[in-house]
């Protein structure tokens, strides 16, 4: 009996399927070749930059079409100078409605999206959602968040306690550190004051530049700011970045017991943390009880090249197949987004009953307002920025100066282009 020809037999099939396995990857090459590449350039790294590289994934394993993807901290920076260098993306997701508008108006930097998505996608967006400029669409929510709501601890506090907590600057997980950006947790309480102490018109006409910076209203908001973070806690705010104000929540014993945040902040608490939300008209002190408007927030895909490769991303990233996929066993340490559709394919699911409740939230009719300062032309919201943040290192300070600053700031901007409508 010979079994010499056995090794030879082993040794050929090997070779085999080795020589299938590059041929197959090269036809991969080739056919990703063959369909071309695009370029995207996004806030998300860490793991909500892992969860949108698995999407951009899907895109490539569906098309065949390569993706280039740059995620950064400071897209606003990179962008204006990538714009101004003529060596913009493909496509970039601007995380305000404010940047939409001056890219389209003000820079002329984005192409319309009018006969880029079918009139059934359209449709799924409530108007507020995807505003026209000039006549024309340029840009769409790939993901939202829920804001005008408190966090707090589920095991220690009810609901019902909060609103008497409130009062107290100490109680309050804040931080308002954030890069360039800081000062922006700061603008979110005066907005959100604003909204639920004198409603969604005065609300609107603020963020549209109609209402002075000096108004009664807008300087009660100012007000109410001060009475919670007096100096000890607004010092103490201005020393914490806005990722780690929740340690605050979760050390022991607990420095702090509530913050007020919008839901991207989930992915910052530990996993045995049980972490719920009140609305803040129900916690902040002089809201109207009664007011079920809330703010929100989206990030918005737009396309600064009218490629085939871009267009059918734009496509893919406004599909049901994305929002699955980006739903679908997100990375640890991170929840799934939550998207702005009227409706959602039974395939995107939430299985904690605190992400049901906030997706519910946000695409439940009713009084859902922008984040104004994210509406405004973008110098009048650095300005605002940098306002809070004076503001809170000298609480004695002049504050009607400090408003006459910003509204000197928006005479300015009286010109550029202001988002249409914020509230819907």
């Amino acid at each position: 009996m010979t079994t010499a020809p056995r090794p030879r037999n082993v040794t050929a099939a090997v070779l085999v399927l080795w020589l299938l396995l590059v041929c197959a990857v090269g036809a991969g090459d080739a056919r990703s070749r063959a369909a071309g590449s695009v370029t995207v350039l996004a806030t998300w790294t860490g793991g909500e930059g892992m969860a949108f590289k698995k999407v951009l994934a899907d895109f490539t394993a569906e098309t065949g079409i390569s993706v280039v993807y740059q995620g950064t901290t400071a897209l606003r920076e990179v962008l204006l100078s990538e714009v101004d260098a003529g060596a913009s993306p493909d496509v970039a997701i601007l995380p305000s409605p404010g940047e939409v508008a001056d890219y389209a108006e003000r820079k002329e930097a984005l192409k319309s999206l009018d006969g880029v998505l079918d009139r059934a996608q359209w449709d799924s967006y409530d108007p507020l959602w995807t505003p026209k400029f000039n006549g024309h669409r340029y840009a769409f929510p790939v993901k939202a968040d829920l804001k005008s709501v408190v966090w707090y601890d589920a095991q220690r506090h009810q609901p019902g306690d909060l609103a008497a907590l409130a009062a107290d600057g100490r109680q309050w997980c804040a931080g308002m550190g954030d890069g360039a950006a800081s000062g922006w947790p700061g603008t979110d309480w005066i907005e959100d004051i604003l909204l639920q102490q004198r409603g969604r018109a005065v609300y609107e006409k603020w963020a549209a530049g109609e209402l002075p910076w000096t108004s009664p209203e807008l300087t009660g908001a100012w007000k109410t700011f001060r009475s919670v973070f007096p100096a000890g806690p607004a010092k103490k705010a201005l020393g914490n970045s806005f990722g780690g104000a929740a340690a605050g929540m979760t050390a022991t014993p607990p420095r702090c017991a509530m913050e007020h945040q919008g839901t991207f902040t989930r992915g910052a608490y530990p996993s045995a943390f049980k972490e719920d939300f009140a609305d803040s008209a129900r916690v902040l002190p002089g809201a109207d009880r009664d007011s079920t408007a809330h703010e929100v927030s989206a990030d918005f895909a737009a396309m600064f090249h009218a490629t085939p490769q871009a267009e059918r991303l734009m496509r893919y990233l406004a599909s049901d197949r994305a929002r699955t996929t980006w739903t679908t066993d997100p990375p640890k340490g991170t929840y799934p987004p939550f998207f702005v559709n009227k409706a959602l394919p039974d395939s995107v699911r939430y299985t904690d009953p605190v992400s049901r409740r906030a997706a519910d939230r946000l695409r439940t009719p009713g009084a859902r307002c922008l984040d104004a300062s994210d509406s405004m032309p973008p110098p009048l919201r650095t300005a605002f920025q940098r306002a809070v943040l004076k503001f809170l290192s000298d609480p004695d300070q002049d504050l009607n100066a400090l408003l006459r600053e910003l509204d000197r700031v928006r005479e300015r901007e009286r010109g550029a282009p202001w988002f249409p409508h914020v509230c819907g």
